[in-house]
């Protein structure tokens, strides 16, 4: 059976499915994030992210068919010559890709996925990190510049996992060693093919105690892919068998309380085993104020590259306009081996 033949029959499996359930309740929403960018010099750039969801329950809550769409459109290349990506949307114009699709199941003290998904859906967000708008305040670089995976905007096949008990949640997510984001046989999220591409496993421990979250996680990959002396990733058939891992700790913690306000601290480290990685270390400090409307913060990246260092500071501040819209203005200082940079952004979100 050919992976084509393989991608209708699965395809036409899902529909069936959806169709059974149509006279179940379905939740529909999605969120526009747009974002005007600019160097403080000549150079401007527009993006644009629309992220459409299908939620339909299944069993009484127990399951969910959920499905989720990314769609990016920019005007300009980027305005910095930055390692990191300094903004977290910044991508390559993309009509259409599938972000989640796959089947959900709840327990009490646990869910199960199963089907195509991001690995972000699931890892590096938490109340303080989600606040900032550059890449490595997502997932960490020495994740996402030494392995060609399942990181926005790619998504790939993975059963992920999570167990909740008294404060602790263990989570845990396996892919193939590639994601791809294509329409065609050759290029599309449902391909696993472990011999060429490797496997992926992110492995996550999270603890929850009197204001404070910490984690610690590991992320393996049984494959190595070689790294130019610019920062480029090697493609997959250029890759060879060689297990690395990226293993790190996060820690956030309230340290001023009064009402809906609060002023929470941040920090988080990360370390590649392998030297010819994309990235082989980073680290991040910061904090944030929050209350019922506004949120601010400042935090500073450190990133060991093969090609060299990269540090940069961010300052941003978080505007609730109304129930659906909020406002994000954003400046960041960016400093390595190619340059120094300013950038200064503003940034739209709307849910529906």
């Amino acid at each position: 059976m050919t992976i084509m033949q393989i991608m209708k029959r699965g395809i036409l499996v899902a529909l069936s499915c959806i169709c059974v359930s149509l006279s179940h309740a379905q939740i529909f929403s999605g969120e526009y994030t747009t974002e005007w960018q600019w160097d403080m010099k000549k150079n401007t750039n527009w993006m644009n992210l629309l992220r459409l969801h299908l939620d339909i329950p299944l069993w009484e809550g127990r399951g969910m068919l959920q499905a989720s769409t990314i769609h990016i459109a920019k005007t300009d290349e980027s305005v910095a010559n930055d390692w990191q990506i300094f903004s977290n949307i910044e991508e390559e114009n993309d009509f259409a890709s599938i972000a989640v699709l796959g089947y959900m199941h709840n327990w009490k003290a646990g869910h199960l996925f199963v089907g195509v998904r991001n690995a972000n859906e699931d890892f590096f967000t938490s109340s303080v990190t989600s606040l900032f708008t550059n890449s490595s305040c997502g997932m960490f670089p020495t994740i996402s510049a030494s392995y060609p995976i399942a990181n926005y905007p790619r998504s790939g096949l993975t059963v992920y996992f999570d167990v909740n008990l008294s404060g602790w949640v263990f989570r845990n997510s396996l892919y193939n060693g590639v994601a791809y984001d294509g329409w065609n046989a050759k290029d599309n999220p449902f391909i696993v093919r472990p011999a060429r591409d490797g496997i992926f496993n992110i492995s996550q421990l999270e603890y929850s105690h009197k204001g404070g979250r910490y984690f610690a996680g590991v992320a393996v990959h049984t494959r190595h892919y070689p790294v130019g002396e610019d920062g480029t990733m090697a493609p997959a058939d250029a890759s060879c068998r060689q297990a690395s891992c990226a293993w790190w700790v996060y820690g956030e913690q309230k340290v001023w309380t009064s009402g809906d306000r609060d002023i929470c601290c941040m920090a988080q480290y990360s370390e590649n085993t392998c030297r010819t990685n994309g990235c082989r270390r980073y680290a991040e400090t910061g904090c944030a104020y929050h209350d019922s409307n506004n949120e601010c913060g400042v935090s500073g990246q450190y990133a060991r590259f093969y090609q060299g260092t990269e540090c940069s500071v961010e300052v941003t501040w978080k505007r609730k306009i109304n129930k659906a819209m909020a406002l994000q203005p954003s400046f960041q200082y960016i400093t390595n081996g190619d340059g120094n940079f300013t950038v200064l952004s503003a940034r739209l979100y709307y849910s529906f």
